[in-house]
C-alpha cells in the first residue's frame, strides 16, 4: 500500500509537473500566435497598400497608354490624309507639267507654220498680219501657262517644305 502511495504521489508530482509544461507550452504558443497575428495583420496591411498602390499606378499607366495610343492614331490620320494630298499635288504637278509640254511643242509647230506661211505668202501682207496676230495670242498663251506652271511650283515646293517639315 505503501508503495502505490508512493507510486500515486509519483504519478501526481509528474502529473503536476506535465500540467506545468503543458500551461507553459500553451501560454508560449499563445504569445507566439499573438504575435504572428499582430505582425501579420501588419505585413498583410502593407502588402494590401502596396497592391492598392500598384493598382492605382497600373490605371494611370493604361490610361496614359490610351491616350498615346489614341495621339498615335489621330497622327497616323493626319499623316495619311497629307500624304494623299501630297500625292494629289504631285498628279496635279505632272499634269501641269505635261500641259506645259504639249503646248511648247505646240508652240513650236505653230512657229514652224508661221515662219512656212511667211516664205510661201510674202505678197500676202494681210495674210502676214494675220498669222502674226495668231503667233502672238499662242506666245500670251504660253506665257500665261508658264506662269501657272511657276506658280504650282511654287506651290509644290511650299508643300514639299511642309511635308519635310510634318515628318521631320
Amino acid at each position: 500500500m505503501d508503495a502505490l502511495r508512493e507510486q500515486l504521489e509519483e504519478e501526481s508530482d509528474a502529473k503536476t509537473d506535465l500540467q506545468r509544461q503543458l500551461s507553459r507550452a500553451n501560454a508560449e504558443a499563445n504569445t507566439w500566435r499573438v504575435k504572428y497575428e499582430s505582425e501579420g495583420m501588419a505585413r498583410a496591411e502593407e502588402l494590401e497598400e502596396t497592391r492598392r498602390k500598384l493598382s492605382a499606378k497600373l490605371q494611370e499607366t493604361e490610361s496614359a497608354l490610351d491616350a498615346a495610343n489614341n495621339k498615335i492614331s489621330g497622327l497616323e490620320k493626319n499623316r495619311s490624309r497629307i500624304q494623299m494630298e501630297l500625292e494629289d499635288a504631285v498628279v496635279n504637278s505632272d499634269r501641269a507639267g505635261a500641259a506645259v509640254t504639249a503646248l511648247e511643242k505646240r508652240n513650236k509647230s505653230f512657229d514652224k507654220v508661221i515662219a512656212d506661211w511667211q516664205l510661201k505668202v510674202r505678197s500676202l501682207q494681210s495674210e502676214l498680219e494675220n498669222a502674226q496676230k495668231e503667233s502672238r495670242s499662242y506666245s500670251a498663251e504660253l506665257f500665261r501657262v508658264k506662269t501657272q506652271y511657276e506658280e504650282v511650283i511654287v506651290t509644290v515646293d511650299s508643300l514639299r517644305r511642309e511635308n519635310s517639315n510634318l515628318s521631320g
